[in-house]
């Protein structure tokens, strides 16, 4: 294990890795912290420690807007100064996920620990989903001290932000 991540946020803003089935079809649905530790148990390998923080309101991200990514950018920059975080994770819908982290990578020029962005094009426990393999797979990534600056994690790649 990489001994630079010790203290990872996992921060879910929402999107279809988390999606659930409602009366009025899909929507971001919280409680995905229990579904994540559960899945957690049947992953071969370590993973790191995290917490997991959910920002509200959890949003599909085609509402995504400009006044999101600072809440987001705010959020990380707390969890790394106040919390002494030193990776985040951030669990976000695939309709916005390149412009979000395109957004953060200028707003977190500065920041002095790894961010990494994954979603998924089917929600996590559906058949087929990929929501598990991108999450455990940038889970791993930031374990390796693969990533740097702010990075997508998506299909086993990495890409810049």
């Amino acid at each position: 294990m990489n001994p630079s991540i010790q203290r990872l946020l996992v921060l879910y803003t929402g999107g279809t890795i988390g999606m659930q089935q409602s009366a009025a079809g899909l929507m971001p649905a919280s409680g995905f912290e229990a579904r994540m530790r559960e899945q957690q148990a049947h992953e071969a390998g370590p993973l790191p420690d995290w917490t997991f923080h959910e920002l509200q309101p959890l949003l599909d991200s085609a509402n995504m807007h400009p006044r999101h990514w600072q809440q987001m950018a705010e959020r990380i920059r707390s969890a790394v100064t106040a919390g002494g975080c030193d990776a985040v994770l951030l669990l976000h819908g695939t309709d916005t996920l390149a412009y979000s982290a395109a957004a953060l990578s200028f707003l977190l020029l500065d920041l002095p620990v790894p961010v990494l962005l994954t979603g998924a094009m089917l929600p996590a426990g559906s058949e087929g989903s990929d929501a598990w393999p991108n999450l455990f797979g940038a889970m791993r990534a930031l374990q390796a001290g693969q990533v740097s600056g702010v990075q997508l994690y998506f299909n086993g790649a990495l890409l810049h932000g």
